[in-house]
């Protein structure tokens, strides 16, 4: 979810923001926001990338309803917290879950948060509402406000998708796409280590979703070979609409699963 950042644009996502619930594509959705596709989505990359410890501290930056806090508590994570510029989806991630959840301006909370407060930081759907200045804002509190060695967990639109277009343009608070590289640029600059993306491939759970990924990946053999004789170069391919990113803070050396 978007945070109120910056006054610059704030004129704009007062007016849009206003209603966001209702109008998002997910949240506006019960059949969306509480299908076993989005959970087990949410549930695959925690599982693969938050810390093995179960009580690390952990913020989901932009929390929106409160998904992805829920599935983390599930999980059996005890010290989690979240924090949304919306207040009705605040309210629905504070109904959802035992999380700390608050309703506050994002970058204004990262600032009042204390250094080293958290081994893990996820912000899913959130980068791509951000402007290059709160972009710089942004991952430089996140930087400051992780132990060393702590992670951080990214789910943004896929600006190397050939398909971006629907995910980057159908809402009208995103402000960009991003590349593998883009990525690296960002946090590379912020002092991060490890930065490696993934794609969003589909998960399958039964015949169907089966069915679907195999799919997915004869089709997305077949744009491999469309870049490879186009550019020549196959290794390190992200083709997916939207893409996972981790990164890790410099410092102590991981220990077992998470970034």
């Amino acid at each position: 979810m978007a945070q109120f950042l910056t006054d610059r644009p704030q004129a704009f996502r007062d007016f849009i923001y206003r209603n966001y619930g209702e109008t998002h594509h997910v949240y506006a959705n019960a059949a969306v926001a509480d299908s076993p596709g989005r959970r087990e989505q949410i549930t695959a990359a925690l599982r693969k990338w938050l810390p093995q410890d179960r009580s690390a501290r952990i913020l989901d930056f932009g929390c929106g309803d409160g998904a992805l806090l829920a599935v983390a508590e599930s999980l059996g994570y005890t010290r989690l917290c979240g924090v949304d510029a919306v207040r009705t989806l605040a309210e629905a991630a504070s109904r959802r879950t035992t999380a700390d959840v608050m309703c506050a301006d994002g970058l204004a909370y990262l600032r009042e948060a204390a250094a080293e407060s958290f081994e893990a930081i996820v912000a899913f759907d959130v980068l791509e509402h951000l402007t290059r200045d709160e972009l710089v804002a942004w991952v430089t509190e996140v930087e400051r406000l992780l132990t060393p060695g702590g992670g951080v967990i990214l789910h943004v639109p896929n600006g190397g998708s050939p398909f971006v277009g629907g995910a980057l343009w159908g809402d009208l608070t995103h402000e960009q796409a991003f590349t593998p590289h883009s990525l690296g640029q960002l946090f590379h600059a912020a002092g991060f280590l490890d930065g490696v993306a993934y794609e969003d491939q589909p998960i399958a759970r039964g015949a169907k979703s089966w069915l679907r990924a195999q799919l997915w990946k004869a089709l997305r053999s077949a744009a491999l070979a469309w870049l490879a004789v186009e550019t020549g170069v196959v290794r390190g391919r992200v083709l997916t609409i939207n893409l996972f990113y981790t990164a890790r803070k410099a410092g102590a050396a991981r220990r077992g699963p998470g970034v």
